[in-house]
């Protein structure tokens, strides 16, 4: 969940002028050329790089007015990182020099406009200037998240740009990454690139321009919900590795119990104790490795499933969930290490188990077991 929130919405690592996130104002905006963007593309291990130009303007419709979020995408990299285009409940998606926005739903209804008619806007531009443009909307999208849905229209970077007057300028650069266990290395790698200091681990880097920050340190709210989520989630893991583990040994108990007569039977007549050892043992793994093959059958089609086809939160938890910016969907993940480090817990499960067969059959008596 957490990463697919950092994938899709704040990205793993962000990179702002110095100063712009104490102080979020126009005149701490950066500015970075295309082709150094292009070159934090070409870094391995990064799967979307998102510039964006984030300010605020009041919308105005007839008369109707309300102060919004204006965010300035680069419309191809932005259909990649979140899925924009999905969200269309009406018009058409941005093109890459479209001069129109995409509003929320709510602003929408609040505005009283729809697909076709112009909102004009009133912010700051750079440096004090005044900005103000007019903005036809060519789409209206549906957001999960009401402040969004309610407050925020989409343009492309060069609108946005023209209307503060910055051109080449970005609030931030947004990165996400294939893995999160990569934003380490690929933060110093970026802090590279633009040509700092490296001081590797930490999650805030300040070049002579610019800061590399990682999502540890701007999404720190999501930090502390990751590491509680996670020791809640061990817990609840210790739990069912017990039950699995107790079930597992129960069976073993049942069965050896009632194969005693088998196993004297087998010894009386004459098969050594080491080799009917060697034998239950193997008989339990396979029966072990067809019951793990046969819930990897069915859990795995199952996870790839709820990848794509979330599971919808009820109400309490979604506006939990909302409340940290996050979409109130629970999704599956497919990561092989999942799968692969359960087959380990178990496997070693049945080893323990089959060690009580074993000693059961090197210290069985066979006068006691007779009918």
């Amino acid at each position: 969940m957490i990463d697919n929130v950092l994938k899709t919405q704040a990205g793993h690592i962000q990179i702002h002028a110095k100063g712009y996130w104490d102080d979020k104002i126009i005149d701490n905006f950066m500015f970075m050329e295309k082709k150094m963007i292009s070159q934090l593309e070409n870094i391995d291990g990064i799967e979307n790089v998102s510039p964006r130009v984030e300010t605020f303007a009041m919308a105005a419709s007839h008369s109707v007015s309300k102060g919004i979020a204006i965010i300035g995408i680069s419309p191809k990299r932005e259909a990649e990182k979140s899925k924009l285009p999905e969200r269309l409940i009406a018009g058409e998606y941005l093109s890459e020099n479209d001069d129109g926005i995409i509003i929320g739903e709510g602003l929408a209804n609040f505005l009283k406009v729809s697909v076709g008619d112009t909102l004009a806007f009133i912010g700051q531009g750079y440096h004090g200037s005044s900005a103000a443009g007019l903005f036809p909307i060519r789409g209206i999208a549906k957001f999960v998240i009401n402040e969004m849905n309610n407050g925020t229209a989409y343009a492309t970077l060069q609108a946005v740009q023209q209307f503060i007057d910055m051109p080449d300028g970005y609030s931030g650069i947004l990165i996400s990454l294939n893995d999160n266990k990569l934003v380490f290395s690929i933060q110093s790698l970026v802090f590279s690139l633009l040509n700092g200091e490296l001081q590797p681990n930490d999650y805030r880097l300040p070049t002579t321009d610019y800061e590399v920050l990682t999502w540890h340190f701007t999404m720190e709210k999501l930090l502390q919900t990751a590491k509680s989520d996670k020791a809640m989630g061990m817990i609840i893991m210790y739990i069912l590795y017990l039950i699995v583990g107790f079930g597992i040994l129960g069976t073993v108990i049942m069965m050896t119990t009632e194969r005693k007569r088998e196993f004297c039977v087998m010894i009386s007549l004459g098969m050594s104790r080491m080799k009917l050892a060697i034998t239950t043992a193997c008989e339990l793994l396979v029966m072990s490795v067809l019951g793990l093959l046969v819930a990897f059958a069915i859990t795995v089609p199952a996870a790839f499933w709820f990848k794509t086809h979330p599971i919808q939160l009820p109400a309490d938890m979604a506006s939990m969930m909302t409340e940290y910016g996050m979409e109130p969907f629970l999704y599956m993940s497919v990561e092989p290490q999942i799968f692969t480090s359960q087959l380990e817990i178990i496997i070693v499960i049945v080893l323990i188990a089959i060690l009580y067969p074993l000693r059961k059959i090197m210290k069985l008596k066979i006068s006691d077991n007779k009918s």
